[in-house]
């Protein structure tokens, strides 16, 4: 059996577990000479209470441009940090509620893995929404890599 994933997705909220996902995103990049995509899903602004209210078939119909460039610029900032360049980077930020979009994505772009961090908000708004990245293990179209938090790795730099 041969492993080769062509297409890693690597979604981030910009948290630090969530930038710590990216060392292995880098690392099987490298190993796998991945194409890798990295993207920000840019959550409805609404209250915990309000959000588990509604379906995450409802599509989000927010349209914020500013807020919508500053994630971008920020997630070109981050791709730079954490990858050297952007070069060879697929990146984008969007609104979406995450799992979902993160979901679609993969499917729309044929990704075969997704590494994502297995928390990013903490407190209530985690207990009222559930887990993304739990959500994104039952419903993706590939395997998924989580990350937990690095008091044991097997990345080294």
């Amino acid at each position: 059996m041969q492993v080769s994933p062509r297409r890693i997705l690597w979604p981030t909220d910009f948290s630090d577990l969530s930038q710590h996902a990216a060392r292995y995103a880098c690392g099987f990049r490298e190993v796998f000479k991945s194409e890798l995509h990295v993207i920000h899903v840019i959550p409805p602004p609404l209250s915990p209470d309000v959000s588990v209210m509604i379906s995450t078939e409802v599509p989000v119909n927010v349209s914020e441009p500013e807020v919508l460039e500053a994630s971008k610029a920020a997630l070109e900032k981050l791709v730079g940090e954490q990858f050297g360049s952007t070069e060879g980077v697929q990146f984008d930020a969007f609104y979406g509620n995450p799992w979902p979009s993160i979901c679609d994505y993969a499917k729309q772009h044929d990704i075969d893995l997704i590494i994502v961090a297995t928390h990013g908000r903490t407190g209530l708004s985690h207990v009222v929404i559930g887990s993304t990245a739990e959500r994104i293990v039952q419903h993706a179209p590939c395997p998924v890599l989580t990350v937990k938090n690095p008091q044991r790795d097997f990345v080294v730099e």
